[in-house]
Order: structure tokens, then sequence, then C-alpha cells
């Protein structure tokens, strides 16, 4: 799958913006590891058919020209990786709340943390933001270690802040302020 890329990371690395070809590749990567993605992300259990995909990236089509999210796919070489998006912007406050997702065969090999850092300088640079927010299940210990090697601060926890499969999890809050992310 040859598509131009919104951000170049490296010569294996890109990010691209939600569009309609990336569909089957979503669905293919959500639907192979269902159980272990289902573990931490709540839309997951309501992706069950391609058409669920493709209405998803129509909305993140939308979003994304409105600018009230920044949806983004992760390509390694010509696969699909994972995703790093921004869910919601608060312009008042010039702040924003980030996720992601990876394939879990991909993972221990720096791709998220390479993709995060290009996401997050892109966000500091084009957004006047001066704060990302991403909020992470406490027993998702990958997912934070990643956080923690970008500079993101530990602010604290929400206790049972988040409802996946009828089952309440506490969420970890952590936050990167512009001026920090410039010092580093």
């Amino acid at each position: 799958m040859k598509l131009r890329p919104f951000i170049r990371i490296d010569k294996e690395l890109s990010l691209h913006l939600a569009r309609p070809e990336l569909v089957p590749a979503i669905f293919t990567a959500v639907d192979g590891q269902r159980k272990y993605l289902g573990e931490w992300l709540p839309w997951v259990g309501q992706t069950k058919k391609v058409e669920d995909t493709s209405a998803y990236i129509e909305e993140s089509m939308r979003q994304n020209t409105n600018g009230s999210h920044l949806v983004t796919f992760i390509m390694h070489g010509e696969e699909l990786a994972g995703s790093v998006s921004v869910v919601s912007f608060n312009k008042d406050n010039k702040s924003c709340e980030a996720g992601y997702w990876l394939h879990e065969e991909l993972q221990g090999r720096g791709i998220m943390t390479k993709a995060c850092r290009a996401f997050v300088d892109h966000l500091f640079k084009t957004k006047s933001l001066n704060r990302i927010e991403i909020k992470v299940a406490a027993k998702n210990l990958k997912s934070q270690a990643i956080l923690l090697r970008l500079g993101f601060v530990r602010e604290g926890v929400l206790r049972e802040g988040l409802l996946i499969n009828e089952k309440y999890h506490d969420l970890v809050l952590f936050s990167l302020l512009r001026k920090e992310w410039q010092e580093s």
C-alpha cells in the first residue's frame, strides 16, 4: 500500500491521516488481535465488521478536517502498525488528549516511542498547545513506559476511570508541557 505520509518519521516509519484506503488494513489489524487490544481499548468490542471501521474512518476524516481531532495511523514499511491520535482538543486551555495503540507483534522495537515523539513534536510545533494529556490503564505498564521515555509526567490516578467489558479500570494520567518538550 503506497500512500503519501502525513509525517515521515524515518525510512521505515510514517504517520498517515485517516483515509478510506486504510480501512481493510485497520480492520484486519484490530480483528486479528481483538483479545489483546480489547483488554485496554473500549472501542474494540464495537468494531465487529469492516463497515464499522469504514464508518470510523469517515468520521475521523470529518474530525481531522474540522480540527476537533487528529487521527493518524502508523505505517511500518507497507504494514499498518497502529495509531496515534488526538481524541480531543481543548482550545480554551490550549491542551489536548491523545491516545495510541500498536500491533502486539510489533511491540518492543521502539516503533511507538518514535511515532509518539514525532506526533508530539508536530502538535507542539503546529497547534499552539501548552499541554498534552494521555490516560493509560494502570495495568498497562508497557504503555506507561513509552510516556516516561518521552518525558511525560505521571500526575495521578483516575480511579475506575475506564469501563471495558463491564469492568472498571483505574487510569493513570500523564501530561507533557510545551516548555518541558522544548527543554528535552
